[in-house]
């Protein structure tokens, strides 16, 4: 070889490899960009703000939206909901708010067109739309979805059976004896019946059924999602006031305090459990948390209602100060979609859904809360 061709050799070796660094570069899986941080934006939530102070300070990132586009998902969820009701019969009838289904799929439709604008134009909400406001404003309370370590067979670490809703209760649910004490007390009235779809922590499953939904781990490393199947017809009544009146302390009575102090009173807990007569069913789904609407809810802009007081479906300017693990306090101003009921949603009150994970959790556990609320209508 002359030394001619041996320089080319080189030369054409060097780009080779220059030629398989490049596209080794080019292939490399490019860093995962990360979620923005939340930042609270606005003043604190006032109970008798207007709605051109609130509209002032409405932004998608106080939703964790990066954009206010992100919510033609749920928009639609809406209005397939309400495309199937009669346009002209009333979607809600109670004393000061008749709204037909009619008018809520314009609302919902014109809401549609308008979210391209609305994050610089939010002044948009007050020209196109009449604010029906809730008089002495709404209570406001969280909801999520857990995930729970689970088993499919009963041991001695998950003793409670998650059951699925016996058949004769679909019919009918006036059968007053299926208690939370009739089912999970000494007479198991559903035992043996292979209603049983998996078995977990005690307390663990009683603030599942409060949630009405959740996500199961099991120790195989396989996981289920359990949704809301029906209820046993019985008034719910709240664990952490049970507490107190039975003479026991609580200070705060948040989600979280409460879970801890049935672990320190595992004697006390079935008495405070029983005294909750309310008992909730559940079925495996392949999909998160649903809604009455039959659809997915979506973080901080689906909403449980009381559809006797809010009509399902639709549009809600909400605001509260929820609880912040960084920031103490942290104003929430949103557009939201009733799109969920619950058996202790009752008039001016307001579950809003945070989604899973431990910010989730916190949000959820802790918020309970009072604020403004509008029901959006088109002018």
């Amino acid at each position: 070889m002359s030394p001619f061709q041996h320089k080319i050799r080189i030369s054409s070796l060097l780009s080779l490899v220059l030629c398989l660094l490049l596209l080794a570069g080019c292939s490399a899986k490019k860093p995962e960009l990360e979620a923005p941080k939340f930042v609270p934006y606005g003043p604190p939530v006032a109970l008798e703000e207007k709605p051109d102070f609130f509209a002032r300070y409405l932004k998608p990132a106080n939703q964790e939206l990066l954009s206010f586009r992100e919510m033609a998902p749920t928009i639609r969820k809406s209005l397939v909901y309400a495309q199937t009701r009669p346009a002209k019969s009333l979607a809600v009838n109670r004393p000061g708010l008749k709204v037909t289904w009619a008018e809520l799929v314009e609302s919902l439709e014109l809401l549609r067109t308008l979210l391209p604008r609305l994050d610089s134009e939010p002044s948009l909400l007050l020209e196109k739309f009449r604010w029906v406001a809730v008089d002495g404003g709404i209570k406001y309370s969280g909801y999520y979805q857990p995930t729970i370590r689970a088993s499919r067979t009963r041991t001695a670490k998950y003793s409670q059976a998650i059951y699925a809703m016996p058949p004769e209760l679909k019919k009918s649910r006036r059968n007053r004896r299926y208690t939370r004490e009739a089912i999970d007390g000494p007479r198991q009235i559903l035992a043996g019946r292979n209603l049983e779809l998996a078995w977990a922590d005690p307390v663990d499953v009683y603030f599942l059924q409060i949630q009405g939904s959740g996500k199961l781990v099991f120790d195989d490393g396989t996981t289920a999602y359990l949704n809301y199947a029906g209820q046993n017809g019985h008034k719910y009544r709240a664990s952490g006031r049970i507490i107190r009146e039975k003479g026991y302390v609580l200070y705060s009575g948040d989600v979280l305090e409460q879970r801890q102090w049935f672990r320190d009173h595992p004697d006390k807990m079935q008495e405070i459990f029983f005294a909750n007569p309310s008992y909730v069913f559940f079925r495996f789904s392949t999909r998160g948390a649903v809604g009455a609407i039959n659809q997915t809810v979506d973080d901080y802009v689906s909403l449980a209602v009381d559809r006797k007081f809010l009509p399902l479906g639709g549009i809600v300017a909400f605001g509260v100060n929820i609880p912040d693990q960084t920031y103490i306090q942290a104003p929430l101003r949103g557009l939201g979609l009733a799109q969920d009921t619950g058996g202790a949603i009752k008039r001016n009150r307001i579950d809003i859904y945070c989604g899973s994970g431990d910010r989730a959790n916190y949000i959820a556990s802790n918020l309970d809360a009072a604020g403004p609320a509008w029901l959006l209508l088109k002018r």
